[in-house]
């Protein structure tokens, strides 16, 4: 009975501080993530570069700033931010992004897809209601990269729940299913296919610039021009956010192309985690750095690639896992 009560307690504990790990995850990984990227990019043009922690600093800064808002936008302006945020806060809830975070039931593959999908409609429909010449294309832009990416997301994540015989994420992403241990080729190949539809969905290089100030070659920023104060604060947040979602799929996938990662404590593989999201964030700061921004009719091109990842770990996955 001692024994009993002993294990609960210590089931408890563990629980208990995978929780508060993953809270403080939450509030600072999206701004730990963003500023990674933005001060490799600094060191490599030889600038010391902003604090690690500049993103969260801005977004607090906006909060205390007032709001510019046209008399021509309704509520869906105005509301667009929230729901936002709160679709990304519900993703992070259900999506296991993080080993560590604790598990929650719903965290179905297509159900996710569906989730991204509608933040991105909010986005595209508050730039719409902004009444803004740059917002309208921008908006455009965002649902053809959409529609050409969502593909590449989708099956190279089914072609995992395969062999997982689920497309429940929890189970896809457990360190329980011997089947996927011996998969390192097509963890790869799905780790990769999600960087590079990342860098689509957030509109980093070559398919965006965030840092320009040209209207006419903006994706995501001609969208929330319109934006300011609390509004881009949340926008902000959000965006970081699906930022570290999206980076810490691709570190699981990395993690589990490791031998030796199966058999490691809980607690080695979550900084291991951690270290992977801030390495996929310092690479992708290496990569813009040296990339240049692709004309927008080579983007589906670029787009190719991600496809192409996919293609060969859901041929890989109908093939019944035959390389390894």
């Amino acid at each position: 009975m001692n024994d009993l009560i002993a294990i609960s307690n210590s089931e408890l504990g563990r629980q208990l501080l995978s929780s508060i790990a993953f809270a403080f995850s939450l509030l600072f990984l999206p701004f730990l993530t963003l500023g990674t990227i933005r001060k490799v990019k600094a060191r490599l043009q030889n600038r010391i570069g902003p604090p690690l922690l500049q993103p969260l600093f801005d977004v607090l800064k906006l909060f205390s700033k007032g709001e510019t808002i046209s008399q021509t936008m309704s509520w869906l302006f105005r509301s667009s931010a929230v729901i936002n945020l709160a679709i990304m806060l519900l993703i992070a809830a259900l999506v296991p992004w993080l080993c560590f975070k604790p598990a929650c039931p719903g965290a179905d593959l297509f159900l996710i897809v569906y989730l991204f999908a509608l933040s991105r409609m909010f986005t595209i429909l508050a730039s719409l209601d902004a009444g803004s010449a740059f917002g309208a294309f921008g908006a455009s832009r965002e649902a053809t990269l959409s529609m050409l990416v969502e593909p590449a997301t989708v099956l190279s994540l089914a072609s995992i729940g395969v062999l997982a015989h689920s497309s429940d994420l929890n189970v896809i992403f457990s360190f329980t299913d011997t089947e996927l241990i011996q998969q390192p080729v097509r963890w790869l190949l799905v780790g990769t296919a999600i960087v590079l539809s990342s860098l689509v969905e957030l509109s980093r290089m070559p398919v965006d610039d965030p840092t320009t100030h040209l209207e006419l070659t903006m994706v995501h920023e001609a969208m929330i021009l319109e934006a300011s104060g609390r509004n881009l604060a949340l926008i902000e947040f959000g965006h970081a956010l699906r930022m570290s979602i999206l980076f810490g799929l691709a570190a699981q996938c990395y993690m589990r192309a490791l031998p030796g990662v199966w058999d490691m404590s809980p607690l080695a593989q979550a900084a291991l985690n951690i270290a992977g999201v801030l390495l996929i964030a310092g690479g992708v700061g290496v990569f813009e750095s040296v990339a240049v921004k692709l004309q927008w009719r080579k983007v589906p091109e670029f787009i190719a690639y991600c496809m192409t990842m996919s293609l060969l770990a859901g041929m890989l996955a109908i093939g019944g896992g035959i390389i390894k």
